[in-house]
């Protein structure tokens, strides 16, 4: 082990050497500079509506008055509201009305009017019983209600139906329909040849894909949403009625009774405790209200893990990760008599954690954008140290020594690592630094829930250290790529190339892409940081995909890196590097 220190070490010095250092400390300098200028976070509503009032009075006549601002009792009280009516007609949607009997009924009047309509002795020319003018009335009834019925499809996707339908059976009864009704001509009028409609109805049974339909959708019949009316009763008796109920007879009432009593106070500190107190009114409405509506969700979603419903129509966009992070937050303060206000929120690109903007912010913000510089420097050097040294004839001079070729190996490595640690921690501390200097440095804890789980009170400056952690783990990945790509291609240029592609690739797809499939890819599992309560989707950041969790990607991140470094050293062992 102490061979393989020397030797990293000997490769870290190198480094300095190089030209190249001084670029990139350029880099790194200019984008802290520049990162500083742009940072404009989005902000939450705060107390700050009311900090031109100059009395606790006047405090309270905003509050009970009817601007646009959201922290008037109207429209705190308009949230709570809104979410109650809205999972009410949700609730009535789903209970009272049996879409899924509408849509048989639909699908089964059309099978039976189709098979009706082509009998034998309906449409043989040859049949006493033939009458050309009925056939085309009866295939021009028919061709309306296909036409009918496909027009009423896509409205399943914009109201609340009481049965899961994925889109693949969407589409395929959509496709199978749509087959019948293409099959029809413009009109029947025109075709004169005694033979036409033996002929076209032969078309239509060649194209007759109703039945397939109906069985698909006796699948479906399995799949009804049932919600009871018991649980529904005690969702909004726990999220509305006693919600309500509280914030008049608790939160309100303090409100009015300090007014009371102050009303012609001017002191800052009456004025803070008015602020705070309306604060306390509009944080317990929220959480209640968010409350309310995820709980009615996962009603609604039963037991369906997030990769069946992302193929649900109507339900693709919720992510029960995301939903019960968002609960135990605040079933944890609800229980707890606590306020959101009272602790930052997981960080998070260009939005503020806690009212207003710190340091903790700037840092995460500013390290997003750094972070991309150093693991492509990174990528660099990491290609150079190995495909570099061989084209210029250096690996020649190493190999003389007293070293295995896995020492050897495991030199560079470490070498590439410790060059990328050095390149986050200044990173890391530039950004804090000037993030104190700028914003200054609140004294509150972060409330984080881990893998949507764990619910933990944890000082902001540890979590920090853990989204400096999640860098490092992320470098890891693409120093053990960079130099398995470079022992491959051999090429220095091309492995820099291809590798910088493939980190290009990864910030697109999971920053954009939400679908199942890339929870199969390595690309999905790099951002440790998003399971401490940082799953909201962002720019740079990898999004939370269906079932995955902590565990699986710490699993699969780990085994793609030792998987690369071990196939990497027996590359390496086999090279010939003389």
């Amino acid at each position: 082990m102490k061979k393989i220190f020397k030797l990293a070490n000997a490769e870290f010095n190198k480094i300095f050497l190089r030209p190249s250092i001084f670029i990139l400390t350029a880099f790194l300098i200019i984008s802290l500079v520049v990162s500083n200028v742009l940072y404009k976070p989005s902000t939450t509503p705060s107390s700050s509506f009311y900090e031109n009032a100059e009395t606790v009075g006047k405090i309270y006549t905003l509050f009970n008055g009817t601007t646009n601002n959201p922290l008037t009792k109207l429209n705190i009280e308009k949230d709570l509201d809104s979410v109650n009516i809205k999972i009410y007609n949700e609730y009535e949607d789903l209970t009272k009305s049996d879409e899924l009997k509408t849509f048989q009924d639909k699908l089964s009047e059309l099978d039976k009017d189709l098979t009706e309509t082509l009998k034998d002795e309906k449409i043989n020319i040859t049949s006493p019983s033939y009458n050309r003018n009925q056939v085309v009335s009866d295939l021009t009834e028919i061709k309306t209600k296909l036409s009918d019925f496909l027009s009423y499809l896509p409205t399943l996707k914009t109201k609340a139906i009481n049965f899961y339908i994925t889109y693949t059976q969407y589409d395929t009864i959509y496709d199978n329909v749509k087959k019948v009704y293409s099959a029809f001509p413009q009109t029947f009028n025109d075709k004169t040849e005694k033979q036409y409609f033996l002929d076209f109805c032969d078309s239509i049974l060649e194209h007759y894909s109703v039945k397939k339909s109906i069985t698909i959708l006796s699948q479906v019949q399995n799949e009804k949403i049932e919600i009871s009316k018991d649980n529904y009763n005690k969702l909004v008796n726990d999220y509305y009625t006693t919600t309500k109920q509280k914030l008049d007879e608790v939160y309100d009432n303090e409100i009015q009774e300090f007014y009371k009593t102050n009303n012609n106070s001017t002191e800052p500190a009456d004025l803070k405790k008015m602020q705070k107190l309306i604060l306390n009114y509009n944080s317990f409405e929220k959480m209640n209200a968010t409350l309310l509506n995820n709980k009615f969700m996962l009603l609604k979603v039963g037991e369906k893990t997030d990769t069946e419903i992302k193929d649900i129509i109507g339900y693709s966009e919720i992510s029960k990760y995301q939903v019960n992070e968002q609960i135990q937050i605040y079933d944890y303060l609800i229980e707890n008599n606590k306020f959101d206000y009272n602790y930052l929120k997981s960080f998070n690109f260009n939005i503020n954690s806690g009212e207003t903007t710190n340091a903790y912010d700037y840092t995460i913000y500013t390290m997003q954008i750094l972070n991309i510089l150093i693991i492509i420097f990174t990528i660099f050097y990491a290609c150079s140290t190995i495909a570099g040294d061989q084209t210029t004839g250096t690996m020649k001079m190493i190999a003389i020594r007293p070293y295995t070729r896995t020492k050897l190996f495991a030199g560079k490595f470490l070498s590439c690592l410790m060059f990328g640690i050095m390149l986050s921690v200044i990173a890391f501390f530039a950004s804090f630094i000037v993030g104190i200097i700028s914003f200054g440095l609140p004294m509150m804890n972060c409330l984080v829930v881990f893998d949507a789980r764990i619910i933990v009170t944890i000082n902001p400056i540890l979590l920090l250290l853990i989204y400096l952690l999640s860098c490092i783990v992320n470098l890891l990945f693409y120093i053990s790529l960079a130099m398995f790509v470079c022992l491959i291609f051999k090429s220095n240029t091309l492995s820099v190339f291809l590798t910088s592609i493939l980190y290009g690739t990864q910030l697109i797809l999971c920053g954009v892409v939400n679908n199942v499939w890339l929870k199969y890819t390595p690309f999905a599992h790099f951002d440790i940081f998003k399971y401490f309560g940082n799953s909201s989707f962002g720019f740079l950041k990898m999004n939370i995909l269906p079932d995955t969790n902590f565990a699986t990607s710490g699993l699969i991140l780990g085994l793609m890196i030792v998987i690369m470094n071990i196939i990497s050293n027996f590359i390496f062992q086999k090279r010939d590097i003389t």
